[in-house]
């Protein structure tokens, strides 16, 4: 994992916390992929202000906060929009004890499977069409399944190695999954698009 994005990690879980955000940095992540897969750019504004809905609106960090929340989503869509498969998904250090690692990972997975349902890809129409082809829908299975994992009280080599792959198949199925719904986004649309529009 590059150094940033373990940097972004402790940012960000910071920034919710002391904002009063139910979100924890890596479940917020994994909602605005979700929400980035049908509303592209776009999706950054809505997801802001969901994950700052309770904060204090008189504090005076407030812009600052959501400036942060912008640039890592950002570099997010810079990140799938590449298609290099460099995208990584936003989790605890390597660091920090393997079951808080893995329920980092499950976290990711139901945010992307929320930020998906928020987007409109939870009810009939374009969006949940997309998502029944059979790659998205084994995909999301998959991350269903995931939100549910678990750690053994004694975690060893073993278990860092399946969580290590469990973290390689989330990055690159995200990266799937967007490739798969890119004719839904907003054609046309970049970040700095976005920006301009508001």
């Amino acid at each position: 994992m590059p150094d940033h994005q373990t940097d972004d990690f402790d940012d960000i879980e910071r920034l919710l916390t002391v904002a009063g955000s139910a979100w924890d940095a890596s479940e917020a992540h994994g909602a605005f992929c979700g929400m980035a897969c049908l509303g592209g750019a776009a999706a950054i504004t809505g997801w802001v202000a969901e994950l700052l809905s309770d904060a204090d609106r008189n504090d005076v960090l407030a812009e600052e906060r959501a400036r942060t929340l912008k640039e890592l989503a950002a570099r997010t869509i810079l990140s799938l929009e590449a298609g290099d498969m460099g995208f990584m998904p936003l989790l605890p250090d390597d660091h920090e004890p393997l079951r808080e690692r893995t329920m980092g990972l499950a976290d990711w997975c139901h945010g992307f499977m929320h930020g998906l349902a928020t987007a409109g890809g939870a009810d009939e129409g374009p969006g949940a069409d997309a998502l029944d082809a059979s790659i998205p829908a084994e995909i999301l299975e998959d991350f269903g399944e995931i939100t549910r994992a678990g750690v053994d009280e004694e975690s060893g080599e073993e278990s860092e190695q399946a969580y290590a792959e469990l973290v390689e198949y989330v990055r690159v199925s995200a990266q799937l999954v967007y490739d798969e719904t890119m004719a839904l986004r907003p054609s046309g649309q970049s970040y700095n698009d976005n920006q301009a529009s508001e």
